[in-house]
């Protein structure tokens, strides 16, 4: 495996720290967080998708033997399982995308922030404002996610250590305190994505109410699901025709998210 990126240094300053001490629990949720975070957008940098599954990612991040300061560190090396030939050429330097990307997903991300990731990006893409548009639109739904992720790596902040920094080289590229965990403390409501087509089968469908599971093509994942649709209650409707049958239905659906930006629920409303 080989790695374009520069090895992050993740720094547990005061507290138990400044005597290189940590508590273990705290230190195994951080690691935990910071993992995914950080091969979550390695893999963003490197294929330009988003990809939340964990253990199909084209990169994977390794703890390294940190240096010497006052403070508890770990080092992480991100390395690459794609060869150099298949490598996304959309961002020409890839590498110098990675700290922008992670400093935004452990941002407030307020106007200052987004300024600083557009102008990472502009730089990288020579000013291609399409290419960069979809990418932000993307990078905004991979920090939504990541939320859960960044809890996790920032609960030793306040009980075992006073604040967590990120370093790049020489450059620290993140500095986050007791006001940056409490940001991401805040319970998210819930999110739900624009009604669309979708097509799957039918299972455990409750003629009454309009509970069922839906499942995808080619995903045996079950979905909780919700006919809203009236015609639900008719003799043989479309529904229940495809529920007896275990036909795939066209159907149109509101969908409503999960911390991991997985589908948590289906709405459906009509027939597609």
């Amino acid at each position: 495996m080989t790695s374009q990126f520069e090895t992050i240094a993740i720094r547990y300053e005061g507290g138990d720290a400044a005597n290189h001490e940590i508590d273990l629990n705290q230190l195994g949720l951080s690691l935990q967080g910071f993992a995914r975070i950080l091969a979550v957008c390695a893999n963003f940098v490197e294929t330009g998708r988003y990809n939340k599954q964990f253990d199909s990612l084209s990169v994977k991040v390794l703890a390294r033997e940190p240096g010497e300061h006052q403070c508890y560190e770990v080092w992480a090396t991100i390395t690459s399982a794609l060869s150099s030939g298949t490598l996304w050429t959309g961002v020409g330097a890839g590498a110098t995308l990675l700290a922008p990307v992670i400093g935004y997903v452990l941002s407030r991300r307020d106007q200052q922030e987004m300024k600083l990731l557009k102008d990472a990006l502009d730089k990288s893409l020579a000013n291609q404002a399409e290419t960069t548009g979809k990418l932000i639109a993307t990078i905004e739904k991979m920090a939504d996610a990541l939320g859960p992720a960044a809890r996790s790596a920032l609960a030793p902040i306040g009980r075992s250590v006073s604040n967590i920094d990120l370093h790049e080289g020489a450059t620290r590229f993140v500095s986050a305190d007791e006001t940056l965990k409490e940001h991401f403390a805040k319970p998210s409501a819930s999110k739900f994505e624009s009604t669309r087509k979708y097509s799957g089968l039918i299972s455990e469908m409750d003629m009454k109410t309009g509970g069922c599971k839906v499942s995808f093509p080619d995903d045996e994942t079950r979905i909780q699901a919700e006919i809203t649709d009236p015609i639900r209650a008719l003799p043989n409707n479309a529904y229940a025709m495809a529920f007896a049958s275990q036909t795939p239905l066209a159907f149109m659906a509101k969908a409503e998210m999960d911390e991991d930006g997985a589908i948590a629920k289906l709405y459906i409303s009509d027939l597609a």
